[in-house]
This record gives C-alpha cells, structure tokens and sequence, in this order.
C-alpha cells in the first residue's frame, strides 16, 4: 500500500509527536508498505527528499500551501492521504485527499482534538478535518467516544506505545539515581516524580494540594522534570520549601536516571491523551498514580497495575496516594509485574502498527 504522511513537526524534534509519527513510519514500511513523509516544519529547515522523506520549511507551508499541493501532487498519487495529528497535517491531508479523489486518515493524539476544538478561532479546523476525513484514529476510547458524536463516518481507537526494550534500568542508571535521591537531601522519603511539560492541565495544583493541604510532606518528596510556569514555580518553592526538588527539561536519553529515582509517578491530569510518560514508567516498573482523564483508564486498572482516582477530585487523589504509598512490598511488586506485562502486551509498537494497519485495510483500502 502507497501512504503519504503528513506531520507538522519538525524532524530534528525529540517530541512526543515526533517520535510517535517516526515510529508509526517505520513500522508502517518494516510491514512492506511504501510510505512518503512530508514534514511540515515550523522552523527554517534545508529541504531535502530521501528515503521517502520530504521535508519543508515553515516558511514555505505558511506562505504557499497551494505550492505544496502542486510540488507534491504527483507524489500523493494512488497514496492513502494520512495526516498525523489534528493541525495543519490532519487539514491538508483532508482537503488534498477530496482533490484527488484518494482516501484520507487523520490521527488525533490529544491537545490536537481537546484544546482545538474549545479554540472559537480555530475550532473549525476541527470541525472540518471531522467532517471530511474517511477515517479517524483516536488516541483513548473516551476521545473516539467524542468524536462519535460529532460525524457519521468510523472512528478507530489508535493507542500509543513503546518499545519496552528501550525502557529497562541498567545497573549504572540505579547507582546514579541513588546519589540523585541523596542530593535531593531526603533520601528516606518516598519521591512522588511529574514528567514533562507541566502545564495547567497536568493538574500540578493537585500536586501542591497533596503536599499542603493534605500534609504529604511528611512522608515523601515531590520531583518535577521538565517545565512548569514561574508563578507555579513561586508557588511550589513558598508551599513545599525542602520537600520539592525540581530538574528542569531533559533529553529522552538522560530519562531513566529520574525514573530511577522515583516511586511513584504521579499524572493528575484534568484532560490528557495518552502520554509517553504513562507508558515509559509501566515499562520501567513504576507504580502510576493517574487520573481518570484521556486514555489512563484504557491503561490502567485500578489496584491491578496503577491507581486511579476522579478527576479533579483532590481529596479522592489524597486517598489514592495514601493506598500506593501504604502498599505492601508484596503487593508493590504484583503491581510492577502487571505493569510491565501490560505495555509489553498491550502497549508495544508491533500493537500500535498493526491496529493502524487493519484500519486503513478495512476502511480505506
């Protein structure tokens, strides 16, 4: 099968988005398919084809998106038109689609569907990629549930995944994570660790509240690694002095030390999709402590391999926390093992391809 594929992220980024799009690529050609990659990037980049890879400046698709249609024109032809996420990819792989007749598939991840939508400015983005595309992939079942709602035409649950391989702790990564847990100055606390990009969604006040209101401090530590605003920062620094460490953004490859690191991760979001975090600490052996929200229930189940609590709920997570914490080493390491088994079963690349594959076979082809 021909399929050209579209994403708005820029090749050098370490994303998320850009490495799930890279990983759907190359297991999409490992299975014999013959796919071609146009980025769209929103930096200045040196265009270049290679590989079935064309790539464009910011620049260029801003300005003259018709241009890309015509320059690339021949190169969709008798291709499925896929748009990976619900942006400027998802929108130009429906509208080429209809001009040349050819099926179209966009892949909605998270943000793309849940704060696009909300926009009154862009929102019709949305609205027009869900009308027109042949089918859609959903990140969680409670965005295909949505999304249901708002078109006639199928909707296919389209999880994340990780290689599980990539997520093992080496000996060296255990040694540096335990001078890390002593430079933190409380080493015989537990850490409660949130990964990312920590915005307002990712319920950080939830955090604080844990930590504050509900006197967590006596007990444990609260890890941030990534990046969280200055007035949460200020915050954070007033409420929980000594019991809040902070590592600012990191490379995926310097990740498992601060997994390492922690015992339990904590992802309170309000809404989310289905984050690399969530997979990545399974994978590692983590205990999870998530929200209901996005696709957490679609991994999670509670008391088996994480904990879940009510969404927004603070007191519901106060309790939630206080099971993880007061577990038994035996029943710590029952929850480790269904973790692991569930991204190594359920969560894994070859799962993720395959579900996309019958999807454009049953639907598109």
């Amino acid at each position: 099968m021909y399929i050209f594929w579209i994403t708005a992220n820029h090749p050098p980024d370490t994303g998320g988005m850009a490495r799930s799009s890279e990983r759907i690529v190359n297991g999409l050609r490992d299975r014999g398919h013959s796919v071609t990659v146009l980025h769209l990037s929103e930096n200045d980049y040196s265009g270049a084809a290679d590989n079935g890879l064309v790539v464009t400046s910011g620049s260029r698709y801003q300005a003259e998106p018709e241009r890309l249609f015509w320059q690339y024109r021949d190169a969709m032809a008798g291709s499925v038109i896929a748009g990976f996420g619900g942006n400027h990819a998802g929108y130009y792989a429906v509208i080429w689609a209809r001009w040349l007749k050819r099926k179209s598939l966009v892949l909605y991840r998270g943000n793309d569907f849940d704060r696009i939508i909300h926009d009154l400015k862009r929102g019709w983005i949305t609205h027009a990629i869900l009308a027109g595309a042949d089918l859609i992939g959903a990140v969680s079942t409670e965005m295909a549930t949505r999304i249901r709602t708002l078109r006639d035409k199928p909707v296919l649950y389209t999880p994340n995944s990780v290689e599980p391989a990539e997520w093992t702790l080496l000996k060296t990564d255990i040694a540096r994570s335990e001078k890390f847990r002593e430079s933190m100055g409380r080493p015989e606390k537990s850490v409660i660790a949130m990964f990312g990009d920590l915005k307002s969604k990712k319920g950080l006040d939830i955090a604080h509240a844990l930590f504050t209101t509900y006197e967590f401090q006596e007990r444990a530590m609260l890890l941030t690694v990534g990046t969280i605003s200055d007035m949460m920062n200020e915050k954070l620094a007033s409420g929980l002095g000594t019991a809040w460490f902070h590592v600012p953004f990191q490379k995926r490859e310097n990740m498992a030390l601060y997994y390492a690191a922690s015992d339990i991760v904590f992802l309170p979001s309000f809404y989310d999709g289905m984050p690399n975090v969530l997979l990545e600490a399974m994978a590692l052996g983590k205990i999870i402590v998530a929200s209901r929200a996005g696709a957490f229930p679609d991994v999670i189940r509670d008391g088996e391999n994480g904990f879940l609590f009510k969404t927004g709920d603070m007191a519901d997570a106060a309790r939630t926390m206080n099971r993880a914490l007061n577990m038994k080493e035996t029943a710590r390491a029952a929850m480790i093992e269904s973790a692991r088994k569930t991204i190594a079963d359920d969560f894994n690349p070859s799962k993720e391809i395959e579900i996309i594959e019958k999807g454009i076979a049953e639907y598109l082809g």
